[in-house]
């Protein structure tokens, strides 16, 4: 009896190797889609912990000699991985209000890397004088071509309020309007200039981003932001005494509390 079930046993487990070894692992089929990375993962990139289909940008805190930003948009493949450069059919969408060659230019060829299932769109945006009174969009579309599909389109992300998320278009915002800082502290600096601002990030190597930050944040505790107040205080009066008054914009004399 003990043989007989033994033998039973090797014969179901011989069995049973035989039955798994014959299974097919499922893979993927479908044709390769082509999407934002974004609308699905979180833009790490852009500082961002949600996903979203939208972003933007501001040369605000940059130095007046910064002419131009390159923003890098992750595109990502649902599919296969290609031993050949593939590419990528983008276009702009008509509701973009801004102008190619004027305010933004795209890459010649666009493409998705041999060996790659995510690469990146980079769109370099130019600064110019506008940007200091409006904000410009670029809006991007995804398109069908011989390489890729765009089957994956939007997505519902909040049932209550029934907002999607595209996948297949996404939006650049981007500007050179500088208000008030949250770190700017008006009983010590004065009331806010974007000249007053950007001479005393320069003289003392701060960087403009800093000041980006709620009051108390590292750089802009109390005793900082004293010695930056008596460091300009000394400067300006320094420079008026030897006959080089600054002035503001509007051609009033520069002042620190």
């Amino acid at each position: 009896m003990k043989k007989i079930i033994i033998s039973s046993l090797v014969l179901l487990s011989f069995l049973g190797f035989t039955s798994c070894s014959e299974d097919k692992i499922d893979t993927y089929n479908d044709t390769d889609n082509i999407y934002f990375s974004y609308a699905a993962f979180p833009g790490i990139t852009s500082g961002s912990d949600i996903v979203a289909d939208s972003t933007g940008f501001s040369f605000n805190f940059d130095n007046a000699s910064v002419k131009q930003r390159i923003y890098r948009i992750p595109i990502r493949v649902q599919g296969k991985i290609s031993t050949k450069d593939r590419n990528i059919k983008v276009t702009v969408d008509p509701m973009s209000t801004a102008i190619e060659g004027t305010h933004y230019s795209l890459p010649k060829d666009i493409v998705m890397r041999a060996g790659k299932v995510v690469d990146t769109l980079d769109v370099t945006v130019f600064r110019t004088p506008e940007m200091k009174a409006n904000t410009f969009t670029l809006v991007l579309n995804l398109e069908e071509n011989d390489f890729f599909t765009t089957k994956m389109k939007t997505k519902v992300i909040n049932v209550l309020t029934k907002k999607t998320i595209s996948f297949t278009r996404f939006k650049l915002s981007f500007d050179d309007k500088l208000a008030q800082p949250p770190g700017w502290f008006t009983p010590f600096f004065g009331a806010f200039t974007a000249k007053k601002f950007f001479l005393m990030c320069n003289l003392m190597n701060l960087k403009p981003v800093m000041f980006n930050q709620k009051l108390g944040a590292p750089g802009l505790a109390i005793p900082e932001m004293q010695y930056y107040q008596n460091f300009m205080k000394r400067y300006l009066a320094d420079q008026k005494a030897a006959g080089n008054t600054i002035y503001e914009e509007d051609n009033t004399e520069m002042f620190f509390p």
